[in-house]
């Protein structure tokens, strides 16, 4: 198995518990999601920084001044949006796992904006891979996802 797939497996089994404390937290402790989201990056963040500075890289954390006002902006802009919005979904849905299911959605776009990115500007972005079998996984995945988030298929097995 390729390294990229493992870690997304282990990431996939790590953030269920995260997922499932926002609305414990917020029906058993009063917590807003987004005061759960503050603290639960902020505890990220930490760890990370320890991990990299025990690692020997702790004088490659901070990028250079021009992309780390970048990745700021972008944190600043769609992180917190995309965040803020999606743990305080995740509090208020029937069920935590559907915000997450729409959510991954974006990995469709992701998927088609990387090769038009990289086409448009090979300068900025590498070449990715986009064969059809790739796409038809990403996207029978989400099906599956919608499926058992609670979707329904108009008229599809109504009796049963």
């Amino acid at each position: 198995m390729e390294t990229w797939f493992v870690k997304s497996l282990i990431a996939t089994v790590a953030i269920v518990p995260a997922f499932l404390a926002i609305p414990f937290f917020k029906d058993r402790c009063g917590v807003d999601p987004l005061v759960y989201l503050f603290w639960y990056f902020m505890a990220t963040a930490i760890s990370i920084a320890v991990y990299w500075a025990a690692s020997g890289r702790a004088s490659t954390l901070v990028p250079p001044a021009g992309v780390l006002m970048a990745i700021i902006l972008i944190g600043v802009v769609f992180g917190a949006f995309a965040n803020g919005s999606l743990f305080q979904a995740m509090g208020l849905a029937p069920n935590p796992g559907l915000p997450p299911v729409i959510y991954a959605t974006a990995s469709l776009a992701v998927f088609g904006l990387s090769a038009a990115l990289a086409n448009l500007f090979p300068l900025f972005f590498k070449p990715v891979e986009t064969d059809l079998s790739r796409l038809a996984g990403v996207v029978l995945v989400i099906f599956g996802l919608y499926l058992l988030a609670g979707g329904r298929l108009p008229g599809f097995l109504r009796g049963v």
